[in-house]
């Protein structure tokens, strides 16, 4: 690994600033296996870890810039990403089980993010849950997208790769959109979650 130092140092920049971006940025999950390919004598075990290092730490400056400028944000929008926020808060596994389930969801987490810092959620178990989740997500990702890119580009599909990166753009700009308020379940007079 010491002999390709800068390469996973890039990968670590590179993931950092697609990560602290608010929107519009491709997944980090086909930068990565962009780069791996062009770099194929990488480990991909080290090229997920050094995208989980710039991932959590592109989502920290996200959550600290969300807690500045959240109050800029619309009323309607803001109400509706705290009430985003419980949704994965109130989970049976709490804040941190909440935050890998989520992470490990097709969903881009930068909404999470942006909806924990406008709700000042404790970050540590975000942080921790967004690691290990993008960890087992990374390998994966890498693995299979490395191979299933190759056939397609040998049967001219490279359009595949932009296809992809739009649809990972819509999924998560409809986080905003979502009423969230209508998925939570009822309370009952007790306090008691009642039945939906």
């Amino acid at each position: 690994m010491a002999d390709y130092f800068l390469n996973y140092l890039e990968i670590i920049l590179m993931s950092f600033a697609v990560n602290a971006v608010p929107a519009l940025a491709p997944p980090t999950w086909l930068v990565l296996t962009l780069y791996h390919m062009g770099h194929p004598f990488l480990e991909t075990p080290f090229v997920a870890l050094a995208g989980v290092a710039g991932s959590v730490g592109g989502r920290l400056i996200m959550y600290c810039y969300s807690r500045v400028f959240g109050k800029y944000i619309p009323n309607r929008y803001a109400e509706n990403l705290k009430t985003f926020r419980s949704f994965i808060e109130e989970r049976k596994w709490g804040l941190f089980f909440g935050t890998v389930l989520y992470s490990l969801s097709p969903l881009p987490s930068n909404f999470l993010f942006i909806a924990s810092g406008i709700a000042r959620t404790d970050l540590l178990p975000m942080l921790g849950g967004f690691a290990l989740a993008r960890m087992i997500s990374y390998v994966i990702l890498i693995y299979t997208s490395m191979g299933v890119f190759s056939v397609l580009t040998m049967f001219g599909g490279p359009y595949v790769k932009d296809v992809v990166n739009v649809l990972g753009v819509i999924a998560g700009v409809s986080v905003i959109f979502i009423d969230w308020k209508k998925l939570r379940p009822a309370k009952t007079e007790c306090g008691q979650i009642g039945q939906v």
